[in-house]
């Protein structure tokens, strides 16, 4: 197969291209096996603030959270994109009732794992923050990673209410 350099140009322009802010598509890479590998040690690494926070800062921001008076033993919290449960699993170890949501099943597998190993009960669901469907179930939502920067204005709307 050849392409003339017009056509090759074409081709170029499309692959390049930029999407419109905001839009929506089918590609993740949440799955992708080297990504969701990458990822995963990123958030793990307990010195850098790759993918997750320092876990000295996860630790301060936890303290906090129960110092403030803004949690307390027995609470509910829905953490999303709770990722490998670096913060649920804190959560828990303070007698948090721990709902864990996010896309990625590499994560998700080692949250759980790690919570069965800790002896923690924490629900670690596979979805979408937009097929939530939880109804006045949670006294605390945290969201800590700043996913809700990449949703248009109309999205969060639909996420906060």
């Amino acid at each position: 197969m050849t392409l003339d350099w017009q056509e090759a140009l074409k081709k170029l322009e499309l692959l390049t291209q930029k999407p419109p802010l905001f839009e929506s598509g089918e590609q993740t890479f949440w799955d992708d096996p080297h990504i969701s590998k990458q990822l995963l040690n990123a958030h793990l690494d307990a010195e850098t603030d790759v993918a997750s926070r320092k876990h000295k800062t996860i630790d301060k921001e936890v303290e906090h959270l129960f110092k403030s008076g803004i949690l307390k033993p027995n609470d509910r919290v829905l953490d999303l994109g709770c990722g490998p449960g670096l913060y649920s699993s804190r959560l828990a170890d303070r007698g948090i009732n721990v709902t864990g949501i996010d896309m990625s099943t590499n994560s998700l597998d080692y949250a759980k794992s790690h919570a069965e190993t800790k002896g923690y009960v924490i629900d670690y669901l596979q979805m979408d923050f937009f097929n939530l469907d939880f109804k006045e179930q949670f006294d605390a939502i945290l969201q800590t990673n700043g996913e809700l920067n990449t949703f248009s204005n109309a999205q969060r709307d639909v996420l906060l209410k």
